[in-house]
């Protein structure tokens, strides 16, 4: 049985993120307390537009170490964000996480569509295969995932997901999303999403980088 909701949370400057409060209004990331700890929130809604699912976020401990908890019905939930982007569109990004998909939006003036799996790389398929209908209104699909092998890994399983052509890989110079928008390397950030590359899997080269290698 799903545990109870807690509060959704006020919604504020996350500036150690870079993160404005219009962006977090938006995208109802708010900030809150779980059993008198400080926690930040990702409120999950739903079809109706009622909060169905909470990612809850602790501060990370001595070690770094970051911790979670889940809360309500994850099945109901979809892709963090998806319910802002009902209409069918020209691209759509996937980021890795929520925070990364924040920063995307912010990059973009909070316009354009972008959504997050809700269990990092390790889940990302199973997230992308249930929500591939909505997916497949939109014409092209970049994934920007993190920067590390299971980011990599798991941004390659979804783009097989796809029909050919209709999938995007799209690679950043740091870590993630969100890192670039701390570093100020916004105007890169959009750069990688319209820079993306159309994922083909090994073997399967396009004309122009048969050109490119008989040069």
């Amino acid at each position: 049985m799903a545990k109870d909701l807690i509060s959704p949370g006020e919604a504020m400057a996350l500036r150690k993120r870079g993160l404005s409060e219009e962006t977090c209004a938006k995208w109802d990331y708010t900030v809150g307390q779980f059993s008198g700890r400080p926690v930040q929130i990702a409120n999950y809604r739903g079809e109706t537009g009622q909060i169905v699912w909470q990612k809850i976020r602790f501060a990370p401990d001595a070690d770094g170490k970051k911790d979670f908890l889940a809360l309500g019905d994850k099945e109901a939930a979809g892709l963090y964000g998806q319910h802002l982007w009902r209409d069918a569109g020209r691209k759509i990004v996937i980021t890795e996480g929520e925070l990364d998909a924040l920063s995307v939006s912010q990059a973009q003036g909070n316009k354009w569509p972008v959504v997050s799996v809700p269990n990092g790389a390790q889940g990302a398929a199973k997230a992308v295969a249930g929500a591939l209908n909505y997916l497949l209104t939109f014409e092209e699909v970049i994934i920007m995932f993190d920067q590390d092998d299971p980011g990599r890994a798991a941004a390659q399983e979804c783009a097989l997901l796809f029909p050919p052509g209709r999938c995007k890989i799209a690679s950043l110079p740091l870590k993630d999303a969100n890192e670039m928008l701390v570093a100020g390397r916004v105007k890169e950030l959009v750069g990688a999403i319209w820079e993306a590359k159309t994922y083909r899997p090994d073997g399967i080269v396009s004309i122009s980088e048969m050109r490119e290698r008989v040069l």
